[in-house]
């Protein structure tokens, strides 16, 4: 295993991602020098400088792992990442208090004009009466966007004795009230009453120049801006325009859309601007947030490469400790019921999926276990390598099957049961699957009930219900030196249909099953190979070699 560090970060974090394998730090290593190096690592950890473009992450054929360390990914392109089955995790707590804390220092500079107040006294002048400020006490402070950074920022003004007024799309209006933060009616109604406005949100198409001439124009003109979240959200140019018109009294803005904003870049308009606070995205830099996003990460990348729920992954589900141990069983039993389903109907062609959670699972967070099931199936049924919990559902999406997830309170034998249907061009199978204990089994298949251990190898059969037809079968198995480790029967009535399913110890082959197909009577048949069960780790499991008909699209 090779680990590429390109940023600085933590010894601590660097001494964990050493226990997994060989480390190589190489500082600002970055556009096509990236490209070129990425091939040789399985693990890629950076921070905000390094862009992990579509090309970087297509030269990582052997990437696995994107660490940031840090909140923002706007410097990675996570759908690439995503195509690829690259897991992408951050830090998102790692930084949260020295963020928070920047946000404060930055209010006191602005309202206390501190910056100018020491530039004059660096050039022998002493003036009281210019920078003359404004106390915190009962302003309005506006937290535009209210997630762990925006709830700290909240926590330490309220302290202050500011009145706390916050807007999120995805706001808990709860968690709000519980620590004395008014909801705004809307972003309009947070910048029209708020003194101090600070941006906590991540840069994406929604967010891009959240805050530009229209908005600024709703403000009042004594209001100030912060922004310690993401270059971006603020346009430059407007608020750089507002500054020289008097239109606000301040801005202190830690994040730029350039970085850094000259030099090479574009120089921002804002550096010119008076009443201006620039910093060099100094929010996550204090000593202890760097060696706590490093470490961060770095753990995240160890339990991430030993298959165990990671909650900081960016494009995965995520599950506490607690429900992952709750629903372990079942995430083995979802892929499963995907293999189980899908060599049923191999060499169709699948149209729809539709995964029911019956019992106690209807009230656990199953997004994991509906991507076992479609990772099951489309491992099996297209036998591409590449397919994991963190692609499968793109995949899905572009080979056009439509997958539909319910939760029903219908009553079950068990007390858990999930339902897995597949229609296909020629059938539609339903399987049921629940745990007993630690154990999965598929417990019905097509109405029928059963109770089937999904691990080795199965002998499927659909069959009209005439006498001789499970003697034959038995013949063919013992002429060909396959051993019966199994069988189990079901059918609708006598002289009707019905349907067996057997155990056997070993792969079925071709002209095997060719000529169980040729028994009279025979309706359909079909063979299982679950494999060992070694391949259901998460979260980016390999995929081992299953077998398949050269009949399969």
């Amino acid at each position: 295993m090779k680990l590429l560090v390109t940023e600085a970060i933590g010894d601590v974090g660097l001494d964990m991602l050493r226990e997994v394998g060989e480390v190589d730090v190489r500082l600002g290593l970055n556009g096509p020098a990236l490209v070129e190096a990425i091939a040789d690592y399985q693990v890629l950890v950076v921070r905000s400088a390094t862009r992990v473009t579509a090309d970087v992450l297509s030269a990582g054929a052997g990437l696995k792992i994107v660490g940031r360390c840090g909140v923002g990914v706007d410097n990675i392109d996570v759908e690439a990442a995503t195509r690829q089955g690259i897991l992408v995790v951050n830090s998102p707590a790692g930084n949260t208090l020295a963020a928070a804390e920047h946000t404060i220092a930055l209010l006191f500079s602005l309202a206390r004009r501190i910056p100018d107040a020491v530039a004059s006294m660096r050039a022998d002048t002493w003036d009281r009466k210019t920078f003359v400020g404004a106390e915190l006490h009962d302003k309005v402070l506006g937290i535009v966007g209210f997630g762990k950074i925006g709830l700290e920022v909240a926590r330490r003004a309220l302290g202050l004795e500011m009145k706390v007024l916050a807007y999120d799309p995805q706001m808990n209006d709860q968690k709000a009230a519980s620590v004395g933060v008014e909801v705004a009616a809307d972003y309009e109604d947070l910048l029209r009453r708020a003194d101090f406005v600070t941006f906590h949100l991540p840069l994406n198409r929604f967010t891009r120049g959240m805050l530009a001439a229209a908005q600024i124009e709703l403000m009042k003109p004594t209001a100030c801006v912060i922004n310690v979240a993401r270059g971006g959200i603020v346009d430059e140019a407007a608020l750089a325009e507002a500054l020289h018109a008097g239109r606000l009294a301040g801005a202190a803005i830690d994040v730029w859309e350039y970085e850094p904003p000259f030099g090479r870049n574009p120089r921002s308009p804002l550096l010119d601007a008076p009443g201006l606070i620039p910093t060099p995205h100094l929010g996550a830099s204090t000593s202890e947030a760097q060696e706590n996003v490093a470490t961060d990460v770095a753990q995240q990348v160890k339990i991430a490469l030993r298959g165990e729920p990671v909650h900081g992954a960016v494009n995965l589900p995520q599950l506490e400790a607690e429900e992952h141990r709750r629903l372990k069983p079942y995430l083995s039993l979802s892929e499963q019921l995907g293999r189980f389903l899908a060599q049923l109907s191999e060499g169709d062609k699948i149209s729809g999926v539709e995964i029911t959670y019956l019992g106690r699972l209807q009230h656990e967070p199953t997004a994991p276990l509906t991507r076992g099931v479609l990772r099951g199936l489309l491992a099996t049924f297209v036998d591409d390598r590449t397919i994991n919990y963190v692609n499968v559902p793109m995949v899905v999406a572009e080979m056009g099957i439509d997958v539909a997830e319910v939760r029903s309170s219908e009553p079950t034998i068990y007390p858990a049961v999930m339902r897995v249907a597949l229609t296909t061009n020629r059938y539609r199978h339903v399987a049921e699957g629940a745990s007993f204990g630690a154990d999965p089994r598929v417990v019905s298949l097509d109405g029928y009930q059963f109770n089937i251990v999904p691990y080795g190898h199965l002998l499927v059969w659909w069959n009209l219900d005439h006498p001789g037809v499970i003697g034959r079968v038995g013949t063919l198995l013992g002429d060909s030196g396959t051993n019966i480790a199994g069988m189990q029967l079901g059918r609708d009535n006598w002289g009707g249909n019905a349907i067996s399913i057997v155990a056997v110890d070993g792969h079925i082959d071709d002209e095997l099953l060719a000529k169980i197909k040729q028994i009279p009577g025979m309706v359909d048949v079909r063979r299982v190979d679950f494999g060992t069960g070694d391949h259901l780790a998460l979260p980016v499991p390999p995929v081992p070699s299953v077998p398949t008909s050269s009949s399969g699209e």
